[in-house]
């Protein structure tokens, strides 16, 4: 039996490589919309980051996750992603 490998991604807060399933998706969608993807299959282009508060609070401070996306985020845009984030690591 051939056992597959899991794709690592890499976390935009910390830069370090993990297992994709591990790690939470943030798509920025073909309307340009940014939102958490819980699933990890929207349409669109997607950034990873641990399912840990600081690290996705590192990767919207310093912008990674914005440069990752490939877009611009407000601070209204960025705070209420940043809920989301929270909201989906709590659960």
């Amino acid at each position: 039996m051939v056992r597959r490998r899991e794709p690592e991604r890499t976390c935009v807060g910390c830069r370090e490589r993990a297992p994709k399933g591990s790690l939470l998706r943030v798509v920025r969608g073909p309307d340009g919309r940014v939102r958490v993807d819980p699933s990890g299959a929207a349409p669109g282009r997607g950034a990873y980051v641990h399912r840990a508060l600081g690290c996705a609070r590192q990767a919207i401070g310093r912008g990674a996750l914005a440069r990752a996306l490939r877009t611009g985020l407000s601070q209204e845009e960025a705070a209420t992603l940043g809920a989301e984030i929270e909201r989906e690591v709590r659960q």
